[in-house]
């Protein structure tokens, strides 16, 4: 891949984008996890995902087999908010531990202006808000991880 490309690949009603973010000393990637509907929209009107009805045999293969490696997540707040409300509870960890056991223990940056320090619970662990991107602290970064977004 050209360093400042992109590759995708679709899987399942899912895109999966890979950039690479440069460091120091390796390129890491940020591989983007999206729900879209076919006709390009994230959302409703109002915001609402009640379109997106869960993960099939097929998604769930590939989203397994997309989180085989540690990864540090990266959401925005509001997508934090709804996988801080979700993945903890009894109802994921029945529903696919797997990828529970992946959003519960896995470090997770939050960007937002607003949000507060979040201390961890019991099962929803690593944390970090970041208020804005800070290029010379962001640089530094020497996790070999990839990085998620959701």
């Amino acid at each position: 891949m050209e360093p400042g490309g992109t590759n995708e690949t679709a899987g399942a009603g899912e895109n999966l984008i890979q950039i690479p973010v440069f460091s120091k000393k390796h390129m890491r990637k940020i591989i983007a996890f999206t729900n879209i509907s076919v006709d390009g929209f994230f959302a409703g009107p109002n915001g609402e995902i009640d379109w997106f009805k869960g993960s099939d045999d097929e998604e769930k293969e590939f989203s397994h087999a997309a989180v085989n490696q540690p990864a540090t997540l990266i959401f925005g707040r509001t997508t934090y908010e709804m996988m801080a409300g979700y993945w903890p509870s009894s109802d994921a960890v029945r529903n696919d531990p797997v990828i529970a056991r992946v959003m519960n223990n896995s470090p997770k940056i939050v960007f937002s202006k607003t949000m507060k320090p979040v201390k961890d619970g019991p099962v929803w662990k690593n944390v970090k808000i970041l208020h804005e991107i800070n290029p010379e602290r962001d640089r530094g970064a020497e996790n070999k991880r990839p990085v998620e977004t959701g």
